[in-house]
């Protein structure tokens, strides 16, 4: 068993950590070395969940830098777990992560796979999962970005709240 189970939802990463921290590029960050600070050891099974890019409806600059932030992750021995597009009225919204998210908290926590899973992650959606596995008597960490909105739903529900500073994106930068 893992001590700990890192899940980022990609895309809620993705954009608050650019309000952070603008001038640190994302396809090249530490994803791991960010998981040993957040958790303050280096035993975690990290997982970033994100909705995949196409090449035929987002271009193929687009798809290649996803590419590529797939194939670093994947160096850093990150599981990527994909969800998909979907197109509604002229506008792209990401399916099936936060499912992924949410299956992954419970099942870690019934079959014992962590002791604490810290959930990078602003969306509320996920907050059934997150109390099934505080009743499995695991703890979930809420990680939010300091300075940006914060979700009370989850600093309520999670066991403890956390924050990343810009400090800290700065330090794993690559």
């Amino acid at each position: 068993m893992s001590k700990n189970l890192v899940i980022l939802d990609g895309s809620n990463f993705y954009h608050k950590a650019k309000k952070l921290a603008p001038l640190v590029h994302l396809t090249n960050f530490q994803y791991r070395k960010l998981a040993e600070v957040l958790t303050g050891g280096s035993e975690n099974d990290i997982e970033y969940c994100v909705g995949e890019i196409r090449p035929q409806y987002f271009g193929k600059p687009m798809y290649a830098n996803q590419q590529k932030l797939f194939y670093f992750l994947e160096q850093q021995k990150i599981v990527v777990k994909k969800g998909f597009m979907l197109r509604n009225e002229g506008v792209w919204h990401e399916k099936g992560v936060d499912v992924r998210i949410a299956t992954d908290i419970v099942r870690g926590a019934l079959k014992n796979e962590y002791e604490t899973c810290y959930v990078i992650s602003s969306d509320s959606d996920i907050l059934p999962a997150i109390e099934t596995a505080i009743g499995a008597g695991k703890k979930v960490v809420y990680v939010a970005f300091e300075g940006i909105t914060v979700s009370k739903a989850l600093a309520i529900n999670c066991s403890s709240t956390i924050f990343i500073t810009k400090s800290t994106m700065e330090k794993c930068a690559a």
